[in-house]
This record gives structure tokens, sequence and C-alpha cells, in this order.
């Protein structure tokens, strides 16, 4: 209940700021992060030399790094603007949008069900608000917290423009079916292995866990899969959402699931080369070991130890 309590002053007392002055504090906030807390910062620093195998002596890894701690300040400074942001006027003013027309709103209207698919990447939580003026609704899965009243307090204000949010669950995974049944459109993740199904895929040139829920979801539904990444841009938000992905239906279910994953992940690889600063995770993704349980390094743990750490010095 404290956690609770704390998180619950903490967005309220930032919520009444400008978002440049959020900003400015997420910022700093990131940047001490980085210094504070060396686990999670080796955590970032792993993920990044599968990224960027080649940056000289490391430097340029360490500054993605710091970056990477930045633009995670700057998503909770989004957060405790968000129930106080205009939903047309951030669509109008800071988010710049490309394949909307082209891409999105035909799969919207083909009446199947729509799978936005993307990862954690600038802001897709910011940037799916960017719908709302468009008319087009929205079932996000989120990664669940404790305790649970922080995950619906969280979850309640990502809601609060219209969309609806709800953590993973087996509740939620039956309303990603009934959304997409009634020709709906949800949103979910594809970069993180979290829970539920997932198959041991190259990536970056090393193998490692990645969810194959969605696309599981996507072949048993028929709902179309578009892939869609957001990016930074200052204050503002670009977000680019592709063509549908094309499946084979070979028979041979797992192997279909596994293609249409591998389809996604050359996607995503291709955004994380051009701009890895924008890939705002905390965990390591890939385990050398390969043992199922290095597949999720839970970011807490780490900070739990660097904080004890930190007491341990002042003592």
């Amino acid at each position: 209940m404290l956690k609770y309590l704390f998180f619950w002053l903490i967005f309220r007392v930032l919520g009444l700021l400008p978002l440049r002055v959020l900003y400015l504090i997420a910022d700093f906030a990131g940047t001490l992060g980085y210094a504070l807390f060396p686990s999670v910062r080796a955590n970032v620093l792993d993920n990044l030399s599968h990224v960027m195998p080649n940056a000289v002596a490391g430097r340029q890894r360490r500054r993605a790094a710091r970056r990477i701690f930045r633009n995670v300040g700057r998503y909770y400074a989004d957060l405790a603007h968000l129930p106080k942001m205009d939903a047309q006027q951030f669509f109008d003013r800071r988010l710049r949008v490309f394949g909307l027309r082209e891409h999105l709103l035909p799969a919207v209207e083909s009446g199947r069900g729509v799978i936005m698919l993307s990862g954690h990447f600038g802001n897709p939580e910011l940037a799916v608000q960017g719908l709302i003026p468009c008319g087009v609704r929205v079932f996000a899965v989120t990664e669940p917290l404790q305790p649970a009243a922080l995950s619906a307090m969280l979850d309640g204000i990502r809601a609060s423009k219209g969309h609806a949010f709800a953590p993973v669950s087996v509740g939620s995974a039956k309303r990603v079916i009934k959304t997409l049944k009634s020709g709906g459109v949800v949103a979910l993740m594809g970069d993180r292995d979290i829970q539920g199904p997932k198959q041991r895929l190259p990536f970056f040139g090393a193998e490692t866990w990645m969810p194959t829920g969605p696309m599981e979801v996507a072949l048993r539904t028929g709902a179309v899969v578009i892939p869609s990444f957001s990016m930074r841009r200052g204050s503002k938000l670009e977000a680019h959402m592709h063509p549908p992905l094309e499946f084979d239906h070979t028979g041979d279910f797992q192997q279909d699931v596994r293609a249409g994953t591998l389809a996604y992940v050359r996607l995503l690889e291709g955004y994380l080369s051009k701009e890895p600063e924008q890939w705002a995770v905390l965990e390591k993704l890939w385990d050398a070991a390969g043992e199922e349980a290095g597949a999720k390094r839970e970011v807490r743990k780490a900070m739990s130890a660097d904080t004890a750490r930190l007491q341990g010095d002042d003592d």
C-alpha cells in the first residue's frame, strides 16, 4: 500500500506541472538513475552490445544507454501529463503519423480486427492516444505490477483519453479475442517476454526468447497485424504504421507463428539499428546460457540490490 500511495502522490504532484518542466525533471532523474543503478545499467549495456556490436570502445553504447534512461524518465513524465493533455491538440501539433490512412484505417474498416504490434520503442502508449481524434478506440494489454492497485491506477491514467488498458491476465486475453472478433483494435508488444507463449528466435544474430502470442492470436482469429513503431523527436512523436504482415498458412501452426514473429523481428531490428537510444527496455533480453529463467530479468530486483548497496555505503 505504501508503494501505491507513493506513486499516487508523485503522479498527482507531477501532473500539475507543464510538460517542459516534467521533461527537465525526467532528464535529470534518468541521468541520476544511470549513475545510481549499475545493475540496470549493465542490463541496458548488454542489450546494446547486441544492437551496436561495432560501437567504438563502448562510448557510443554508453551514450545511448544514458539516453535510454532519460527516455524512460520521459515516459513517466508523459504519463503524468496525460490526464490534462488534449488529444486533438496532441494529434495536430505533436504527432506526425505515417501510414495511418494507407494502412491502419483500411485495416480497421475491413472488420477483421486489427492487432497493432509495437515494441518498447519511443512511446507507443502516447502515440496511440493520437488515434482518439480519428475515431479509433484501442484495447491495450500492459505489464502487471504489484500491488494490483498500482496497475489499476496507471491503467486508469493511460485510459483517460478514451482507450482501454488492462494488465496481462486470462481475463484480458479473453478480452483481446472478443475485441478482435467484433472487428476492434488491440495493441500488443512484441519485443519482450513477459508471460505467455514464446519461442527462441534469432534477434540481432543471437537467439533469445521472443513472445509469439500476438502471431498466435492473429492466426487463430484472422486479425490483421499492423506493425507500428513510434520515435521521440524532442517533445514530439513520429509514428510509422506498416502494411499488414503477410502470413503463410502451411498447415504447420507453430512454423507459421515463427515465420510471422520473425517478420516482425526483422522490422524491429531495422528501427533499433538506426536509433538504439529509443529502445526503453531495462531488462536484459539475451541470455548466453540459454536457460528460460534468464529470459526476463526483473528490474525491480536489480534496483533493490543497488539500493541496498547504496544504503550500505552510507552506513
